[in-house]
């Protein structure tokens, strides 16, 4: 009777092989993953990026009584002439006041009156107004947002409701 000592060449590369397959298979679940968990975190910043610039607009937007103004595609001026009026950098300043909301270098900014910017929010690639009649539409696309179907953004409809107020007590 002969001992067996070891493997036979073709043990090994079996053996090889379906740990090659195994290891592929491994690899490629890691993978599909990691690609999940990383739009998932684009997603949730889109998330934050949106509700935030939702509230900040939503807020200053409903409060005015005027229509705003766009200067450029980038940037809108909202009038304040309600007293009690809280301000985009959260202060109340004396009525009336101007906040202008401008994109620059991928942050959202602020400013009251003449005073200084300040950073609201960053994570955009971009931000753009369109006003059509009392309503506001704000589109506002998150930075990294690699998900094809939202590529061009999300469109944030706000009303004027202190102006369409004003105009129906008057």
């Amino acid at each position: 009777m002969r001992l067996q000592r070891g493997f036979t060449l073709v043990e090994l590369m079996i053996s090889l092989a379906i740990s090659a397959f195994l290891m592929s298979g491994i690899a490629f679940a890691y993978s599909a993953l990691s690609q999940s968990v990383d739009t998932s975190k684009e997603l949730e910043n889109a998330q934050e990026v949106l509700r935030y610039s939702s509230e900040v607009f939503t807020r200053s937007l409903k409060q005015t009584k005027t229509t705003p103004n766009t200067p450029n595609a980038n940037t809108i001026v909202v009038q304040q002439e309600t007293l009690g009026s809280t301000a985009c950098n959260s202060s109340k300043p004396a009525v009336p006041f101007s906040e202008t909301f401008t994109l620059v270098d991928n942050q959202l900014r602020c400013r009251v009156n003449a005073g200084d910017e300040e950073v609201l929010l960053t994570g955009l690639q971009d931000i753009s107004y369109r006003i059509n009649g009392n309503l506001v539409e704000v589109t506002v696309t998150p930075e990294n947002l690699n998900v094809d179907m939202l590529a061009n953004g999300f469109r944030i409809d706000i009303a004027l409701s202190g102006k369409i107020l004003e105009e129906a007590l008057n």
